[in-house]
């Protein structure tokens, strides 16, 4: 063992370094080799970026799933009528939900925000009952008291052209993702 410092150490003195022995410590060689192993590790670890702009467009897909999933409770647990808006131009959507005189009012933000998608998301289009395809501007899915949804299908898209469709049941408001563009069906298998 090698004397480091200033030591109140009662005995024989202790040599600075022992006699054919090394200083304890690494080597700038064996520093080289373990930051070239963690960057190797850190490299692999790491999606490419393909894949980023994929996980940001699964996890939009995620989100917007998750609050259709709360619309649906929560109408029917507040027997009041909400409305999910999309605004395709803004790449935004929030919640509404319909008032005494039958306005619908934006929903406090302490209940649900209003959400952005990321930048390299966008909605291609969404196809609701009242509506029909939109592509431009705002649509909107109704959530009634009595658990029904208004058939909605959501397409979504990233910079790389990766598509999800989002199918809302109208009987039970659960939510298929597909992968790919899917085109609107007459009957779709839930």
């Amino acid at each position: 063992m090698c004397r480091a410092g200033i030591s109140n150490r009662q005995g024989p003195p202790v040599p600075a370094c022992p006699a054919g022995g090394r200083q304890a410590g690494f080597t700038y060689l064996e520093l080289a080799v373990v930051m070239l192993i963690l960057g190797v590790v850190v490299a692999l670890a790491f999606p490419t970026i393909h894949s980023v702009g994929s996980s940001d467009l699964k996890l939009s897909a995620r989100h917007l799933v998750r609050t259709v999933y709360f619309l649906a409770d929560r109408a029917a647990a507040t027997k009041k009528v909400y409305r999910l808006n999309f605004d395709l131009d803004r790449r935004e959507y929030w919640v509404a939900v319909r008032s005494g005189e039958g306005e619908f009012v934006q929903v406090d933000a302490a209940v649900v925000t209003r959400t952005r998608l990321p930048e390299i998301v966008r909605f291609t289009d969404v196809n609701t009952l009242h509506q029909g395809k939109v592509t431009l501007g705002v649509a909107y899915t109704d959530f009634y008291p009595v658990g029904r949804v208004d058939k909605t299908t959501v397409h979504l898209t990233d910079e790389q052209k990766d598509n999800l469709t989002l199918v809302v049941n109208p009987v039970t408001g659960r939510v298929k993702v597909y992968e790919g563009y899917l085109e609107e069906t007459t009957n779709p298998t839930f």
